[in-house]
């Protein structure tokens, strides 16, 4: 679309890794400093308002306001990391686009983060 330049999409990376909860309990372990008193993991639904998780068929209306709900959520972590590294002008467009994609997504699948409480003691 020509809102960036080639260059800075190339030279853009943001390393992120999610374990899984076996990876995390080796860490752990492995590290030595500290005993694992608790490890809980817990799925969070892409749009924390989408209740019914379970109706696939609503690109129309409910899948929009879903979509653009995540969009606004991955928006509020993201837009400062991208306005650093690209032009802040990309950033209503790039969102706008994203929520469209979101939405169609969430319509045939509906995805879920998981994210883990941890308890732990110094050794």
């Amino acid at each position: 679309m020509g809102l960036v330049r080639e260059l800075d999409i190339k030279s853009f990376n943001v390393p992120i890794y999610y374990p899984c909860e076996d990876e995390v309990r080796n860490v752990i372990q492995n590290e030595g400093s500290f005993s694992l008193e608790r490890l809980t993991t817990f799925h969070v639904n892409w749009d924390p308002q989408d209740t019914d998780y379970k109706n696939l068929n609503d690109f129309d209306g409910p899948s929009q306001i879903h979509g653009e709900n995540t969009a606004k959520t991955v928006r509020a972590f993201t837009e400062p990391l991208l306005t650093s590294h690209f032009d802040k002008s990309i950033i209503d467009e790039l969102f706008k686009k994203y929520k469209k994609h979101v939405a169609k997504h969430l319509c045939n699948t509906k995805t879920r983060f998981f994210n883990f409480v941890i308890s732990l003691a110094k050794k």
